[in-house]
């Protein structure tokens, strides 16, 4: 992962940029959300993201899928 797209939390463990923010936005996340968003680092993204909302791509969330969009106004995706 490129050094500058993160941030320490421990010797051995970052997070992504922006991901701490109020409200969290990836520094690698591209567009508009709720319109048409795109992770620029998709194929390297790290391990997290990998785990997160693993079948979203089938329009079936998960709680923690379903929490992100509530909070930027959409519906789960499962409704």
């Amino acid at each position: 992962m490129p050094v500058a797209l993160t941030v320490p939390v421990t010797a051995t463990l970052v997070r992504m940029r922006g991901t701490d923010d109020g409200p969290p936005r990836c520094i690698a996340l591209a567009g508009e959300i709720g319109q048409e968003v795109k992770c620029t680092i998709y194929d390297r993204r790290p391990g997290p993201c990998r785990d997160f909302a693993p079948f979203a791509a089938l329009g079936i969330g998960d709680e923690g899928c379903a929490r992100a969009r509530r909070r930027h106004g959409m519906k789960p995706l499962d409704e």
